[in-house]
This record gives structure tokens, sequence and C-alpha cells, in this order.
């Protein structure tokens, strides 16, 4: 229907530019380079499949959910390395979409939720247990009207302080917010590096506006975008020592390892 609207509106232009009911002449605009054209959802979508995310959780919330269900329809992606899954799963709440991206974490998957205002609301306590855990979860924070009489806007940018704070107890945590529809693509990949780097929940911070509009760009640089896993240890490294997941370093970083190591284990702490 967009595309009937703009043919009709171009022929009435080009029609009616000698007669004088319209003084501007539209001249056809050529293209230089390959573009691309996609809402802010998507834009987030593409850039954790290319910043190596893949597990999904989520319940359905607006403008969130447009996201999880562009994944759900490209779980199987082409990427640099071939053909690969993301697992998208629809939990029973948003209790359980952080505490399932986490466990997923903890697994040595990269993993995310996304949702908004009300779902991060009920997310706290899981986000102080993945700070507690120094579990690198990532979760996408759509911001949307907030308290209000009559919501005179449907969105807003008001979350910052609740997400800087959400939880009970102080941790460390990262809060990336995205200023248009490109930065969405690169942040969306970069926070996968910042969470493991630092071993810390990192929230990707957007509002509805960029969410759901549309805009077109040069096709982005994927080849810009760099996996960094931070400090990692596998089988090798551990055989014949001693692990300790919370060990004191000169950086503050303790060495990760995965859940399901041979012949090792490691204790979460709970609340």
């Amino acid at each position: 229907m967009n595309i009937t609207a703009l043919d009709h509106a171009f022929e009435y232009a080009e029609k009616n530019f000698d007669v004088g009911h319209f003084k501007y002449k539209l001249e056809s605009i050529g293209t230089k380079e390959p573009r691309i054209f996609l809402t802010g959802n998507q834009a987030v979508a593409m850039g954790k499949v290319l910043g190596g995310c893949r597990v999904q959780t989520y319940y359905p919330i607006t403008p969130a959910a447009d996201e999880s269900e562009y994944l759900e329809a490209h779980e199987i992606l082409k990427t640099r390395k071939g053909q690969e899954a993301v697992i998208v799963i629809q939990t029973e709440d948003e209790i359980a979409a952080i505490n399932s991206a986490s466990g997923a974490c903890l697994t040595g998957a990269r993993a995310a939720t996304s949702t908004s205002g009300p779902g991060f609301s009920l997310m706290a306590e899981g986000i102080g247990w993945a700070g507690m855990n120094e579990v690198p979860v990532v979760v996408t924070y759509y911001q949307r009207g907030g308290p209000s009489t009559g919501q005179p806007t449907r969105h807003s940018q008001q979350d910052l302080r609740f997400a800087m704070h959400a939880a009970h107890g102080e941790f460390a945590r990262i809060i990336l917010a995205s200023g248009d529809i490109k930065e969405c693509f690169y942040d969306a990949s970069e926070v996968f590096n910042l969470a493991e780097k630092y071993q810390v929940p990192v929230i990707h911070l957007l509002d509805k506006a960029m969410a759901n509009c549309s805009q077109t760009y040069p096709t982005f640089d994927y080849g810009s975008v760099k996996v960094d896993r931070g400090q990692v240890v596998g089988e090798k490294e551990l055989e014949g020592k001693e692990y300790k997941r919370f060990r004191f370093t000169e950086t503050g970083i303790s060495p990760r390892a995965f859940f399901g190591n041979k012949g090792r284990y490691h204790v979460v702490q709970r609340r």
C-alpha cells in the first residue's frame, strides 16, 4: 500500500509539473552502492546474530517481540562459518526469560533476552542474580511510554536510571544506549563483547521509535564486527589444576570456565 501511494504521488507530480499545479520537479535518484531498508528491531536482530548470539529468550511484549519474531523467522542463518542455528525460546514470563538466558551463558553460549519496561521490571531479581554470579547476559531493553496521564507519547527515554539501579544491592553492569538504527546494529553485536570481556550483565537501551521506524542505509560493514570472548579457559587449561571461578586477579576479572567441562564442576551463588 505504501508503494502504491508513492507511485500515485510521483505520477501526479510528473503530470502536473508543466501546468503549474505542482512547482517541484521530482528527479529519479540513483544509488551508487547497495542499500538496506530495515527497522530498528531487525537491525538489532541482525547485529546479535553477527555478534555470535545463539540463544534468544523472550516473553511477548510490544515493541520488543518483533525482534524475537524476526529471529524466529530466520533461525537457520548463513554466517561466516557456514550455517548455524539460533535457538529462540518463548518462555512463560519475563522471569523465566532472564534466567533461561543466564543459564545459556553459563554453558558458554552467547545469549540474550529482549523486553520492554514492564517486562524489565519483572527481570530485576534475575539481573541481580546474574550480576552476583558474573554472568555475561545481554538484555535488550526497548523503552516505551512511561507512567503519565493519558500516555501523551507512545515512547519515552526515561528509563536510564531504572536500568542503572534495577535489582537490590550493588554490582557492576554496562548500559549501552543506541542513537539511531545504524547504531542499533553495531551496538547489538558489541554488547556481547563487553559482557564477556568484563563478565557483567549488559543492558542495550533503545526506544520504541527506533524499534518501529524504518530507514534506508548503505549496507552495513559486516566485516568490521569482531568477536571477543574475554578470559575463557577450557578443559586443556584446567587439566591438573584447581579451578576457582571467582578467583581474585590483578585485573579484577576471573578466568571463566563453562558448565560441562569434563571432570569439573563449579558452584554458583544463590540469593
